[in-house]
């Protein structure tokens, strides 16, 4: 950790205003969570679980899903191309694929209804109940594509007999970005009330292109949602409510900053990348290179011209969304005296667009520009209820069908060892069906035994992938010098049925005292397979991969201390991962480049602990201290396979650690509110976390790999003042976010066609908050 983050953040927590009196009697706040599909406490659960309120949301200035990732231990977040695709990696369990037809290890549930691909986390933050995230396996309850965790995303509901409530808020902020949301809620008559909400985002933009004269001011925000919720008491025992949502977002996405490993002539690597080190003068991209000597205009903008916020960045600025959606949302409810019956219909209809610079420099080497139209459709039927006091009881089914039409079109036109217009396209369409159950007796005042189990057939087709260049680098078939369309790959078809049907998990709990509980289970988890989405040259490249398993042994607690003034959990956990879906590196003749292809690695182990406290201050009221920690050995532990490093050197994976698997990780928050006279309150937060290397040195086999995608230890501190007049509706806040200015890596990548690339995160950032609530 540097020192000037922790310098800070120990004069921010002497700044903030302490007040020394006594502590309230009422001790830690119940945390009700859904994670078991029933309200539930945090602490009566053997689930290791993370939640965020809509108020904490506020108060950290997340905005999106991906944001709330820097607040917990034990999980990242991979964006291969900044903010466009967000996949959560929980406990290192993840997949790094930026292709829209994978599914993600830790699944997205947005008011219960599964997010079906990676591209569905981009969904923005606004009028939130609460946001909890699930760590480790859920193949019970959950089911396929849970097998590093599950995500809920619980949006403010409308409620029959609610009192009426509203809000407005505002903020403006460092480059002019802005955000407003706004919501309502109140009754139509005595069985029937609406919730509206709404939110847009503009601005923002932090970055300026240096392969144009002009200062860019590149990264506008523009976002737009609504959503509309109706709710309607039927009896006593029923109710129905009615989501709609729908948006826009037309974002300009983050310009990666180009990586220099050349010398100028490109007779080899410069020295300080070959021996693992960081690029220096001596150092050029392929572009510097290819613009000096073939295009004879100089070497165009350095890598070296770049700072290491990203402020700076050799990429075009052509990198941005074109994304709407739609959704609808249906849900009944029935309660009887010792039985309920839920149904949950959802309909998803979402399109994505992304344009995105993967050379990362002045010429145009590979800009891919993407689209993929998500079509899908669920409907899950459950039934809960008690046998008696001792035995409760959960049986649900759920059917979905999903189709992925994808298309990308390529320019690598000025690659001058393979100028290409190319074209991909094609669909996936996967059907699931599953049935799952869950008991729990039980069978002493201080035991419970707990088990869940679930069957999942799934089918997943790929149809008609095509990948062909364009007549104006196609081919003269009649030799008359007039090019055709040349297809590497033609009316593709295959086929993938899911082989391992069975999850669940087998646990007992004991709680010794009402504010105790130690529990230990073991878990059955899986990812489904699939089909590569990237390049493909042979059929047998996109066969499909087989589905990863993962069992998952956890021990852990969750006590409430000092009359419910420290709450202490934890966990220790060890994971046996089969058959991890990962990318490795082969070389193809085609290109004669080293390119990656995604596929089964072999087996991996990840053993962790994960500690989190929180503690009120007898002393001094208003006061609440918050930390968690973790710490993650992952490794590939049994493989056969063999990559490749960008110069072809062979790299055996077996021993090495797992990428975004940081050894540890920590977060920590304070928060204080104090009165100020009899007119006012102010509320005073600091938040801090910080990862080891993301990407550390010993996930890669040479110096070059780990030159090249290594990624470093970070912090990130953030502070917030409110301040509450006591006799009125409204607030105002300032927050501040990386106070210390910290520079750090988000992500490092390959085009795999000689370029390489880094995504920065944001720089300080500030914004100013208004709030009104009636």
């Amino acid at each position: 950790m540097n020192r000037q983050a922790i310098g800070l953040a120990s004069f921010a927590l002497a700044c903030l205003p302490l007040a020394v009196k006594a502590q309230s009697s009422a001790g830690l706040e119940e945390v009700v969570v859904t994670a078991q599909k029933r309200d539930q406490s945090s602490q009566d659960i053997s689930v290791a679980v993370s939640t965020f309120n809509g108020d904490q949301i506020s108060k950290l200035g997340n905005t999106g899903l991906q944001e709330l990732a820097e607040n917990v231990a034990g999980a990242e977040i991979f964006d291969d191309r900044g903010s466009g695709q967000p996949t959560w990696v929980i406990r290192g369990v993840g997949l790094s694929d930026f292709n829209p037809n994978n599914t993600p290890t830790a699944a997205i549930f947005y008011d219960e209804a599964y997010m079906f691909s990676n591209v569905l986390g981009g969904i923005g933050l606004f009028d939130i109940e609460q946001v909890e995230i699930l760590k480790g396996p859920q193949g019970g309850l959950y089911g396929r594509n849970t097998s590093g965790g599950a995500v809920r995303v619980n949006s403010r509901a409308a409620k029959v007999g609610e009192e009426n409530n509203s809000y407005l808020r505002a903020s403006y902020g460092r480059w002019n970005k802005s955000r407003i949301e706004a919501a309502s809620g109140f009754d139509l008559s005595d069985s029937v009330a609406l919730r509206v909400a709404a939110v847009t985002s503009q601005g923002g933009g932090w970055q300026d292109s240096l392969a144009t004269e002009a200062d860019d001011e590149y990264g506008d925000q523009n976002f737009s949602a609504i959503r509309a919720q109706l709710a309607w008491q039927l009896n006593e025992n029923t109710e129905m409510l009615l989501k709609l949502d729908a948006g826009r977002d037309k974002s300009e996405t983050y310009l990666a900053q180009g990586q220099a490993s050349l010398l100028g002539d490109a007779s080899a690597r410069c020295p300080s990348v070959a021996a693992g080190g960081q690029a220096n003068e001596q150092c050029f991209a392929l572009a510097n290179v290819l613009s000096n000597f073939v295009f004879d205009t100089g070497t165009g903008p350095l890598a070296s011209e770049q700072d290491s916020q990203g402020r700076r960045a050799t990429s075009n600025p052509i990198n941005a969304l074109d994304n709407d959606w739609r959704s609808a949302n249906m849900r009944w409810n029935w309660e009887g005296e010792s039985l309920s019956f839920t149904s949950i219909t959802t309909v998803m209809d979402y399109n994505f667009k992304q344009d995105y610079d993967f050379d990362a420099s002045h010429l145009t080497l590979f800009h891919e520009f993407s689209q993929s139209e998500l079509k899908g459709w669920s409907q899950e039927f459950r039934w809960q209820g008690e046998f008696s006091e001792q035995l409760y009881w959960l049986f649900g089914t759920n059917y979905s069908d999903e189709e992925i039409k994808a298309r990308r079109d390529t320019d690598l036109s000025q690659l001058v060892d393979f100028p290409a217009i190319g074209y991909r396209a094609f669909t996936q369409e996967t059907q699931s069906l599953a049935a799952y159950g869950q008991l729990e007796w039980q069978f002493t005042e201080a035991l419970k035994l707990h088990g869940s189990l679930r069957y999942t057939k799934e089918d997943k087709d790929l149809i008609n992938y095509r990948f062909f260049e364009s007549e104006a680098s196609g081919i003269d078939i009649n030799g008359d010098g007039a090019l055709a369309p040349f297809f590497w790959l033609n009316n593709v078809n295959q086929e993938a049925d899911l082989d391992s049907h069975f999850s669940g998990h087998i646990g007992l709990d004991w709680t010794p005292d009402d504010n105790l509980l130690f529990y230990a289970k073991a878990t059955r988890g899986f990812k489904s397979g699939g089909f590569f989405g990237g390049f493909a040259f042979s059929e047998a490249e996109l066969s499909a991969y087989d589905e990863e398993i993962i069992w998952s042994y956890e021990l852990g607690w969750k006590t409430d201390l000092l009359d419910r003034r420290l709450r202490f959990n934890g966990a220790l956990y060890y994971y046996d991962y089969q058959d991890v879906q990962g990318f490795t590196q082969v070389f193809s003749d085609q290109l004669g480049e080293v390119l990656t292809k995604l596929g089964n690695l072999g087996d991996a182990e990840h053993k962790g602990v994960e500690l989190e406290f929180v503690y009120l201050p007898e002393s001094i009221e208003g006061l609440q201290l918050s930390l968690q920690a973790n710490y993650l050995d992952a490794s590939i532990s049994d493989s056969a396979t063999i990559g490749l490093d960008p110069d072809g050197v062979e790299v055996p994976l077996q021993g090495l650690q797992r990428t975004f698997a940081p050894k540890y990780s920590l977060g920590l928050q304070v928060d204080h509110h104090v009165n100020l006279g009899d007119n006012y309150e102010l509320n005073s937060s600091l938040n801090y976390s910080w990862r080891d290397d993301v990407n550390a040195d010993a996930a890669y086999g040479t110096d070059l790999d780990r030159a090249l995608f290594g990624i470093e230890a970070y912090s990130l501190l953030g502070m917030r003042f409110e301040l509450v007049p006591l006799a009125a509706d409204w607030k105002a806040a300032l927050r501040i976010n990386n106070l210390t200015n910290e520079s750090y890596t988000l992500s490092r990548s390959s085009d795999d066609l000689g370029s390489f690339n880094r995504v920065q995160g944001m720089p300080r950032t500030w914004a100013i908050e208004l709030s009104y609530e009636w």
